[in-house]
């Protein structure tokens, strides 16, 4: 089973050892930890790390910034005292990994979500205490918060099109972002940022481009050897694409790995030639498996475990194959290229000339990035010296959010429009150089793909790729070097380009499962039109049922990326539904409870 754990933080005042007990015996956790201020219980026998002198303890996975070991299991003298005495800062700049750190200091309680996002932590403030869990559902289970959807949160969750929040769909749970600090106190719980990428952007003129893509390349080695090492036996979902080959490239002939791969019925969703090469290169078995239409049940969501919405039905498909091929192979942890993309600044933008143009204002420079943006836009030179004027470039503001109004109610859009959800990280310095915003802004996204499966099942989800001393070298990258010989992710594909087979390393289009998606829609027709414009979405004013009835006509369903909102749509109805039967049995349990 993946790790769950639950934190109780005292509001003020000593903990009450009553309501820690309590609390293990209505979630099944194991109390490891209490202090007079907080208490943590988790679903291992295994002890979290402390911290120093007791102050504390490392929920999670740790690892030394130095060195490609598996995961710390305990902390020598030195260490300790040295974490105890100023945690923030060790943490962030000595260590790295998927943890939630969690410490007394003085009459508060702090706990820190490290940058990458691996562990999840949602939290809910209750009367005498603050709980941080792995998932909702034990907070839920431990009293701490009734089970409500928070309709304004659902639509926000919607509008900001993955967009990391700290609201949820849940009424009275909240996200500790990634890389934030929770203060708990007499109060309650307030979060500061701690970890911005913005820290790790530096002077695009300080280094050469070579020691760029020799410090990123030690970087994913370090990450994905490290992680692999941690865990008894892994699967690793390749595809033939970049991201996931770089990841088989650092465990090649590991007999602890094994490559696992879906396809389509439809040729470009079946990447298989590629994945075999790839592991025939990096020495690793792979299994091939066929996305199944009877395994994508749009009556039931992908993200049902989460605090909020946001899954497909064709996650339903894939989840329900990885997690057979996890049982059939007895093992512990799934590792993804997700995030690859972002952090290696896989885009088609001009922003980089602009970057190049505001830094380093050379006409060699200038010239030879206008050709690389050319090849990788497939636009002409002239296309993309128009389309670079009109990137922002005076000092303030120079990203916005792509916000997603599509079959949303007008109501809420104007109200959406007036709130402004935002996320720390794209508040960049004004003198920030506009490609590097958007970087930013891909590496913020990836948050959202974090944490796909279920935590009570038997493995643990994993995205090295998003660890984060991979995210901070690429941060230092200048943006125009990421296209650099006309093609995408440049430095990834440098440092790695003695690893891989040439075709991987020159491969520029790559397949997906969108054709089975668009079927899943086709398949169920009348159903989804009637779940979509009688369900719970319609019936509390989320949607603008017009606009959807004009969408959902079987020459319009699959228009454009149509189907990619409605299948989102899909699964929040879904996710609505597990939720709100997920409050029905608890109301009845209670009563149970009380009756006996």
């Amino acid at each position: 089973m993946a790790l769950r754990y639950l934190v109780l933080a005292s509001r003020g005042g000593k903990l009450d050892d009553g309501l820690v007990d309590a609390v293990g015996e209505r979630t099944g956790l194991v109390a490891h930890w209490r202090s007079s201020r907080h208490a943590v219980l988790t679903s291992e026998q295994r002890s979290p790390l402390g911290i120093g002198d007791g102050a504390g303890t490392i929920i999670g996975d740790l690892f030394h910034r130095h060195g490609s070991g598996p995961a710390i299991r305990d902390f020598d003298a030195a260490s300790g005292v040295g974490l105890s005495a100023a945690p923030v800062r060790e943490l962030l700049e000595r260590y790295w990994g998927g943890y939630l750190a969690v410490w007394t200091d003085g009459e508060l309680v702090r706990a820190l979500r490290d940058p990458s996002g691996q562990l999840p932590c949602c939290y809910a403030v209750g009367p005498r205490a603050v709980a941080f869990a792995s998932d909702p559902r034990l907070l839920i289970d431990a009293g701490v918060v009734n089970v409500s959807i928070d309709w304004g949160g659902v639509a926000t969750t919607l509008y900001v099109d993955d967009l990391a929040q700290i609201r949820t769909g849940l009424t009275g749970v909240s996200d500790l972002l990634a890389g934030n600090l929770a203060t708990v106190d007499e109060r309650g719980c307030s979060q500061a940022v701690c970890w911005s990428p913005w820290h790790h952007v530096s002077n695009p003129l300080e280094v050469d481009y070579s020691v760029h893509v020799e410090r990123l390349r030690r970087a994913v080695e370090q990450c994905g050897r490290g992680w692999v090492a941690t865990f008894d036996k892994s699967i690793l979902a390749v595809s033939g694409g970049l991201d996931s080959s770089i990841l088989a490239s650092c465990v090649a002939g590991s007999p602890e790995v094994e490559c696992f791969t879906l396809r389509t019925n439809e040729p470009r969703g079946d990447e298989t030639i590629y994945a075999e090469e790839l592991c025939k290169w990096c020495s690793l078995p792979l299994e091939t498996r066929t996305y199944r239409l009877d395994r994508a049940d749009i009556m039931q969501s992908a993200v049902a475990h989460l605090p909020r919405p946001g899954g497909r039905a064709q996650m339903v498909a894939y989840d329900e194959t990885v997690v057979r091929q996890m049982a059939a192979r007895s093992a512990t942890a799934f590792f993804t290229g997700a995030g690859g993309d972002n952090v290696f600044y896989n885009t088609r933008s001009v922003r980089p000339i602009v970057d190049r143009y505001l830094a380093a204002p050379t006409v060699p420079g200038l010239l030879a990035t206008l050709r690389d943006l050319a090849q990788v836009t497939e636009a002409s030179i002239w296309e993309v010296a128009r389309r670079a004027f009109s990137v922002p470039r005076r000092r303030g503001p120079k990203y916005s959010w792509p916000f997603d109004p599509q079959f949303l109610h007008p109501g809420w859009i104007g109200h959406l429009i007036r709130e402004m959800p935002s996320h720390p990280w794209l508040e960049a310095p004004t003198d920030a150089l506009p490609g590097k915003c958007g970087h930013v802004a891909m590496i913020t996204r990836a948050q959202h793909y974090m944490h796909g499966h279920d935590r009570r099942l038997n493995f643990t989800e994993i995205a090295p790729l998003l660890s984060q001393p991979v995210v901070e070298a690429a941060l230092a990258i200048p943006s125009w070097m990421a296209c650099e010989g006309g093609v995408d992710r440049s430095a990834a594909r440098r440092a790695f380009a003695p690893k891989l087979p040439s075709n991987i390393i020159r491969r520029r289009m790559k397949g997906g499962p969108d054709a089975f998606a668009m079927e899943i829609l086709r398949s169920n027709y009348d159903l989804v039109r009637n779940r979509l414009l009688g369900g719970q979405l319609a019936a509390n004013g989320i949607i603008n049922k017009p606009e959807l009835e004009v969408a959902l006509a079987k020459d319009r369903m699959t228009h454009g990326t149509n189907y990619v909102r409605l299948l989102l749509l899909l699964d929040t109805e879904s996710w609505i539904e597990a939720w709100q039967s997920s409050a029905d049995q608890h109301n009845i349990s209670a009563r149970e409870s009380v009756a006996s």
